[in-house]
């Protein structure tokens, strides 16, 4: 951390590559235990991948309040870094990990306290009801070591070095996959937890990883700083939590989202709920590309906004734009190929199967347009403009996406939903572009 980063010259295209093949590793990585989880839960029947599939939305729910703030905490960081300010990224840093370690305990907390409330609220049997419960006590234990972990990413990541992040998420994912059999079935001298076995396996993850990154980050990288507490503190924290607010709340908005299409699957039987939960994780691993070149034009435009160069900006974005609209055919060629084979890893159960089937022959045909939305926001969160981003996002759900579902599926049953899904990545991709583009001009 001595010398200006490269990022504030050269080609963009070759940044944005360098920047996103060790992110989409590591996301490849940390998506396939999601992939995994869902395959061993499959084996002990629909009933538990259907309450797997409940717990999805509010994980994700969660899990926002964690990205936000490491979406906050790239933007802010990589602007200073582009400043060429060294010692107040440390502060910046040590502040961020303050503010996450105060936040997700308290969110942990609430989360142990609504479980039944919020999941009948969506739909849950009561037959559903503890395997849910069980699994969701034990997850909200690990929620404040994943915060840690990944806003410790956040810090790394908003200087340019993608490696090291790409590495911690490789060995949480290799870490879940390897004890996942041993919570779940229950091999050697473990208990047999089955759902809740999936649950343990995160946490113990989360907590291992967390322990190797916050050694390496303190002890290695010596990014982190004293004292914690400091008259500066909470100004630091403001600035943090200009772009992490607007994007907790961004983050919030999709499984919000999720548990509203949930809840309208759920009418449809059990079968469409375990459905919407195979196919949104075989989604997370075909889309994980855009995420990772996401998160590369964060750190590639937080670097370049701080340094005053806005035309490479605009370039960057419709790089990353360009690549998300190629990478989307070839999915979606792919998942239309395979889309009745793939379920078949999952559930035997037929319906199950056609419903997964029809979710991958519609939806991926709008993955490019999505990958736009997602650049696109990535960068206005890191010029410190969240509004915009945010903005987009509301449109996107509750404007276009949860009307446009509930009123299709009247009509056209399950395939309303995702009919209603495809024509709202296509709008909002358009709209995000070229509103991007005038932003950042």
């Amino acid at each position: 951390m001595n010398t200006r980063p490269t990022l504030l010259e050269g080609d963009p295209g070759a940044h944005i590559r360098r920047l996103t093949l060790p992110l989409a590793w590591g996301m490849l990585a940390m998506t396939s235990f999601s992939v995994f989880d869902a395959w061993f839960i499959s084996h002990l029947g629909t009933k538990y991948l259907a309450a797997m599939g409940f717990t999805i939305p509010v994980v994700m729910f969660f899990m926002g309040i964690v990205f936000g703030t490491s979406v906050g905490t790239t933007s802010a960081i990589a602007r200073v870094y582009g400043e060429g300010d060294f010692e107040k990224v440390r502060r910046m840093a040590t502040d961020a990990l303050s503010l996450t370690v105060l936040s997700v305990v308290v969110a942990s907390v609430l989360g142990m306290l609504f479980i039944d409330p919020i999941f009948r609220l969506m739909g849950a049997t009561p037959d559903l009801l503890p395997l849910i419960h069980r699994y969701m006590m034990i997850w909200y234990c690990g929620l404040p070591f994943l915060g840690l972990l990944m806003v410790g990413n956040a810090c790394i990541r908003a200087t340019g070095d993608t490696h090291f992040v790409s590495k911690m998420m490789t060995l949480l994912a290799v870490s879940n996959i390897i004890l996942d059999p041993f919570f779940i079935f229950g091999w050697g001298p473990f208990p047999e937890w089955k759902l809740a076995g999936a649950a343990a396996t995160l946490v113990t993850s989360y907590y291992l990883t967390c322990c190797v990154s916050m050694y390496f980050l303190i002890f290695k990288k010596k990014i982190l700083m004293h004292p914690v507490i400091h008259p500066g503190l909470l100004a630091s924290w403001g600035r943090i939590l200009h772009v992490a607010v607007p994007s907790i709340v961004s983050n919030q908005i999709a499984p919000i989202s999720a548990a509203i299409i949930t809840w309208m699957a759920a009418q449809f039987g059990k079968e469409a709920v375990a459905a919407l939960g195979v196919a949104t994780r075989i989604e997370s691993m075909a889309t994980l590309l855009f995420y990772s070149m996401g998160a590369a034009i964060a750190i590639f435009a937080g670097q370049n906004y701080g340094a005053g160069n806005y035309g490479r900006i605009q370039q960057g974005v419709a790089t990353g734009a360009k690549y998300s609209m190629i990478w989307g055919l070839l999915l979606a060629a792919a998942l239309w190929a395979f889309a009745w084979h793939i379920p078949t890893f999952f559930d035997s159960n037929e319906k199950v199967i056609a419903y997964t089937a029809q979710y991958l022959h519609w939806v991926p045909v709008s993955y490019g347009a999505l990958g736009v939305l997602v650049v696109s926001n990535a960068a206005l969160n890191a010029m410190g403009k969240p509004l915009p981003a945010t903005t987009l996002i509301l449109l996107k759900t509750f404007v276009i996406y949860v009307p446009l579902a509930y009123v299709l599926q009247a009509k056209m049953g399950f395939t309303g939903i995702l009919a209603a899904l495809v024509a709202t990545n296509f709008i909002l991709g358009v709209v995000s572009f070229f509103w991007n583009r005038k932003i950042a001009s």
